[in-house]
């Protein structure tokens, strides 16, 4: 008959490495979500709005060099990238959440 060893186990590993990480935190993790999502938007866009504009020039010189598609795409990603606040906003008001 032949032992079963559970620590040989990937799974059994991670569920001990799981518990010890719940043991170990002492906080919990969603408790101030918000403030924390928020210092995680302005990082972002601190981060982006100069790639964007660097984009952005990019994009208009290939505007006048006759390729109309990436000035597009550069000017609904960069509408998309700053206004997506006020996006989800609307979204969520329009479905009454």
């Amino acid at each position: 008959m032949k032992i079963f060893n559970m620590h040989k186990f990937p799974v059994f590993r991670s569920f001990l490495l799981l518990m010890l990480f719940f043991a170990l935190s002492s906080q919990f993790a969603f408790a101030d979500l918000v403030s924390d999502m928020t210092s995680l938007q302005t990082s972002v866009t601190s981060i982006c709005q100069p790639l964007a504009i660097i984009f952005l020039i990019v994009a208009g010189w290939q505007k006048a060099m006759g390729n109309a598609q990436l000035f597009i795409l550069a000017l609904v990603g960069t509408v998309v990238m700053f206004a997506a606040p006020q996006i989800v906003s609307f979204i969520s008001t329009a479905f009454g959440n």
